[in-house]
């Protein structure tokens, strides 16, 4: 028995969803590599401002505190970068956040001037902004849970640090708004401008914009991943679509809620062309040329058939099956599966000529073509649906294409396929119709009643067939 994680049991939907995962995850550890670019870009930027700025021998604290984080976020990135360690970031940021905490609320060593000045000074500037270039860069790594920690993580430390400051001796502070608002006007002046005062509101008012500012930050990100997954499963859908639809419809059919529709029986047009002859040409190549082969007769059919608006409806080995007026009918659409039959004769006739320049043999095909009703709809189980044409239309349509070697012809179309092109042209020879003769009908394979058909005059044969 299969445990319920196997693939063989997993639905279409986990599948995706586990791709779409391993996606993002390999776009996050980029995401990594241009964050660690944009840190040192930032680093370069501030240290070059505070050689600038101080032009003291003090400046080289904080070239050295530069260089401390440049070097964590290559560690960083080394680390991360190997499987099963993404969670280090998440330490890394940590530390990153607590380091800078304690550069920003002790004095530089290295500075006389500072010595004297109150620790809580340090903690009334704006220094703390740093924070906030820390917490731009995680949001590359298109992890709404990274970003959201990095802005707990520095709200902790930030805490942590303005605490500190408050436990030292000497500090003043005002703990509320309910507080301050009962100080007079004096005091309030006394108080901002004491060396030793640390405004725990405005602290709070800091700690707060650092969450609210990573929640918001988390939040695009977060919509930003579904916005990309939207996409990515609509271009897979258009990239689906575009194998089997022409491409003047694959937008309609993307746009729509049901573009296929429900069930139903409409009258259509189908063609059906296979390779004459092609187990003897594949016993004689290799299976790679063989499959390079078909690629290419397939190559010149799909063009054939998206250029004449029709829809692929399905391969089988050597042979395909097109269909014109579908998902939805239009009023030629079979003038436009003749057209395709014709088309497809000359790109093959075109790719002869080159195959006969490389000394390969030509390649001959034989086509068939019906109108009629059919019954559309998607047809298989919960795993996998395919959108196709059933009925006696389709089966008439296979088995004239089947027919054309004992015909000695390259294309074969019912008497309701050209009297349907009469009808959408509005003229008894239309171009389609061009070197078509009506042949006696013939007895198709399981039907009881004869078929007229027409034949593309390709011999003196044909000319034979058609005076009789």
């Amino acid at each position: 028995m299969l445990p319920p994680s196997s693939p063989a049991t997993s639905t279409l939907a986990e599948r995706r969803t586990a791709r779409l995962r391993l996606a993002f995850a390999r776009e996050q550890l980029g995401g990594l590599q241009l964050a660690t670019y944009a840190r040192l870009a930032a680093l370069g930027v501030i240290a070059v401002w505070l050689v600038a700025a101080q032009r003291e021998v003090s400046v080289v604290y904080y070239l050295g505190v530069v260089a401390i984080f440049a070097t964590l976020a290559f560690i960083q990135l080394a680390v991360s970068a190997r499987p099963g360690r993404a969670w280090l970031k998440y330490v890394f940021t940590t530390l990153e956040m607590a380091l800078l905490a304690a550069v920003l609320v002790h004095p530089n060593p290295l500075a006389s001037h500072m010595t004297e000045v109150p620790l809580a000074m340090l903690v009334r500037g704006q220094n703390f902004l740093y924070f906030f270039v820390l917490l731009a860069l995680t949001a590359l790594s298109l992890s709404p849970a990274y970003v959201l920690w990095s802005g707990v993580a520095a709200a902790l430390a930030w805490s942590g640090g303005v605490l500190w400051v408050i436990l030292q001796p000497g500090t003043v502070t005002v703990s509320s708004f309910a507080e301050y608002r009962s100080m007079t006007l004096a005091d309030r002046a006394a108080a901002l401008f004491d060396p030793g005062f640390v405004d725990v509101v405005v602290w709070q008012q800091q700690v707060l914009l650092l969450l609210v500012v990573a929640a918001l930050l988390a939040l695009a990100v977060g919509r930003a991943r579904r916005v990309v997954e939207r996409q990515a499963i609509l271009e897979r859908e258009r990239a689906s679509l575009a194998r089997y639809f022409s491409p003047n419809i694959v937008d309609e059919l993307t746009q729509s809620v049901n573009p296929l529709g429900a069930v139903r029986r409409q009258d259509i047009a189908v063609l059906f062309c296979d390779i004459v002859g092609f187990t003897a040409l594949a016993a004689s190549q290799s299976p790679e040329a063989v499959v390079s082969l078909l690629r290419e007769f397939y190559a010149r059919l799909e063009d054939a058939v998206f250029s004449c608006g029709g829809t692929i409806d399905n391969y089988f080995g050597d042979e395909m099956m097109a269909t014109f007026g579908t998902p939805a009918p239009g009023p030629y659409d079979a003038t436009r599966a003749l057209r395709c039959g014709r088309m497809i004769l000359e790109r093959l006739e075109s790719w002869n000529r080159e195959r006969g320049e490389r000394g390969e043999p030509p390649v001959r095909a034989g086509i068939g073509i019906h109108f009629g009703p059919a019954v559309l709809g998607n047809i298989g189980g919960d795993r996998r649906l395919e959108f196709t044409a059933i009925g006696d239309t389709v089966n008439i349509a296979n088995r004239l294409e089947a027919r054309t070697r004992d015909l000695d012809t390259a294309l074969a179309a019912s008497d309701a396929l050209v009297e349907q092109v009469r009808r959408e042209t509005g003229t008894a020879s239309p171009p389609e119709l061009t070197d078509m003769v009506q042949a006696p009908p013939v007895l198709l394979r399981g039907r009881t009643a004869e078929t007229g058909i027409w034949l593309l005059r390709t011999g003196d044969r044909q000319a034979l067939v058609a005076d009789e």
